[in-house]
């Protein structure tokens, strides 16, 4: 029982980590900048097919490793050669897994650069759609092309973390993807106090507005398009390392409509709202899924639909009952400003 516990509570942890970087990127877009970036899809599952088409080839010159097969098409074979490898060398391991991490937000932003062409030309309605389709794009490439993840089969990717011991490998996993998405999460709350911050939030408030005072629309939507992709990247990543391996088969529901349902739920623009968001609403998904099976029999449909509903019912609760979010957006006023309206209100 013991056991179990630990396991869900490390599941738990593991996806909440990599969800609160997909929601933190979408809350630079959509909740700093106002772009409605339904195109999630496309930057994470660039990191996460980039890693998968990488982490083995820089693995072997790394490693001077003498790897006969293929590491795309026969990765089984390449691992029995890498893995013991990385095992017996921690330094190599964290080399390797540094250098996937940047190639992961590198690609993740070059991908962010590809979506600005739609990003600066059209509205947020005409937008949203727009990347919507362009979501999934990247799943087609990689069935498409073989040689990139090979085709529907997947790949699997060297393991990074085996060096501390095949009991720990989860937790250490889950303590780095963790301290990723708190790093990412401290610089988007600092962005946010920003001049930089605050002028993309004029701008999501009133286009119009922010235009005639000189703030370039087009300027400020590609660095929140670009920074918010490559934080994205990075999840996809570290999904790929933590998980072994990646098929091309990144749905968008999770990946794109689950972050904008976190975010809703916590609060767009609220940092604190939208990683208050993503904890309950991964805990709700991981309670459903690990205990959905005592419901069997007992539904009037098949269980495996179950997460779905119960999903869709919290969405439109949240619509109805709070559409603000559990802790709505507050406007941050910088220290000069808050003095100037405390001397104010004392000499009235």
């Amino acid at each position: 029982m013991f056991d179990v516990i630990i396991l869900f509570i490390t599941d738990l942890l593991a996806v909440f980590g990599i969800y609160l970087m997909l929601n933190t990127a979408l809350n630079i877009e959509r909740g700093y900048a106002g772009v409605p970036n339904f195109g999630l899809l496309f930057s994470y599952a660039g990191g996460a097919y980039i890693t998968g088409h990488l982490t083995a080839k820089i693995a072997i010159l790394l490693t001077g490793a003498k790897v006969e097969a293929d590491p795309i098409t026969q990765p089984v074979s390449a691992l029995m050669v890498l893995n013991p490898i990385l095992a017996s060398n921690p330094l190599i391991s964290i080399t390797l897994l540094i250098i996937i991490l940047l190639i992961g937000a590198s690609f993740g932003a070059l991908l962010g650069l590809i979506q600005l062409g739609p990003a600066i030309r059209l509205r947020e309605d005409h937008l949203a759609i727009t990347l919507l389709a362009l979501g999934e794009v990247m799943n087609y490439i990689a069935i498409a092309y073989k040689p990139f993840i090979n085709g529907s089969l997947g790949v699997q990717v060297p393991d990074v973390f085996s060096w501390i011991g095949s009991r720990y490998r989860f937790y250490l996993a889950t303590g780095i993807i963790l301290l990723i998405a708190f790093i990412l999460y401290i610089y988007v709350e600092f962005l946010g106090r920003t001049p930089l911050g605050r002028a993309m939030k004029a701008i999501r408030e009133n286009e119009i507005a922010a235009v005639s005072l000189g703030k370039s629309l087009i300027r400020y939507r590609a660095i929140a398009m670009i920074i918010g992709s490559a934080f994205t990247g990075v999840a996809g990543s570290l999904w790929t390392l933590y998980s072994g391996a990646i098929t091309p088969t990144l749905q968008r529901f999770d990946w794109t409509f689950l972050p904008w349902l976190m975010i809703f739920l916590g609060g767009i623009g609220n940092n604190l709202g939208v990683a208050l968001g993503t904890f309950i609403f991964v805990l709700i998904n991981r309670l459903i899924i690990f205990n959905k099976h005592l419901l069997a029999g007992v539904l009037p449909f098949d269980i495996v639909w179950f997460d779905y509903i119960s999903l869709g019912l919290i969405m439109g609760l949240i619509l109805i009952y709070r559409p603000q979010g559990i802790l709505p957006e507050k406007p941050y006023i910088p220290k000069n400003i808050r003095r100037k309206i405390v001397v104010s209100r004392s000499q009235e």
